[in-house]
């Protein structure tokens, strides 16, 4: 082989991993997930970040939050898929507004397909819905967030210093999501 011919091998699989890569970018999330960064100015101006308190003082103020606001809702967060912002046991509060309020960047509660809660993040939107994924997951959830599995909003969050679990059993007011992953 001349040097010649290389040259045109090596220009054609540049062009072909060119050619791939492309179509990897254009194609919403995906395995390399390239083009669906996390939106970070709009999570930093859209989804609440949590403050830290006890966790006596977490649950009461969901409680409270729930009582002033009607249709709001709070649960216990599980799993690290939202860290930074979000660490395993925090409570988050959520409002439920309209789907076709939604924007990039939010932090969305929605049930997965076997029923499961999640909170992730809002990364694209495309004309069969809303395309979702954890802060700290490399690939996009499965499918496209539905009005059916749509929970609610983050409007506002608390990391316990320590576990819920001791103050969530002493609590009188129950929430319908008890713990989202």
């Amino acid at each position: 082989m001349n040097s010649t011919t290389s040259s045109k091998n090596l220009i054609r699989t540049a062009a072909l991993g060119a050619l791939m890569l492309g179509s990897l970018l254009w194609s919403g999330c995906t395995s390399l997930d390239l083009t669906a960064n996390i939106p970070m100015d709009a999570v930093a101006r859209l989804s609440p970040v949590p403050q830290l308190v006890t966790p006596n003082v977490a649950l009461d103020s969901a409680q409270q939050y729930v009582k002033d606001h009607p249709g709001s809702d709070f649960a216990v967060g599980s799993g690290d898929s939202m860290m930074p912002l979000y660490h395993d046991r925090a409570v988050i509060i959520m409002e439920r507004p309209a789907m076709s309020r939604l924007q990039i960047g939010q932090t969305v509660v929605f049930l997965r397909s076997d029923g499961i809660p999640v909170a992730h993040i809002l990364v694209k939107h495309t004309t069969d819905g809303w395309m979702t994924r954890g802060l700290n997951n490399q690939d996009c959830d499965p499918g496209i967030l539905s009005d059916r599995a749509y929970v609610g909003v983050v409007v506002k969050a608390y990391q316990p210093t320590a576990s819920v679990i001791l103050a969530y059993s002493g609590a009188s007011t129950r929430n319908s999501l008890a713990s989202v992953q």
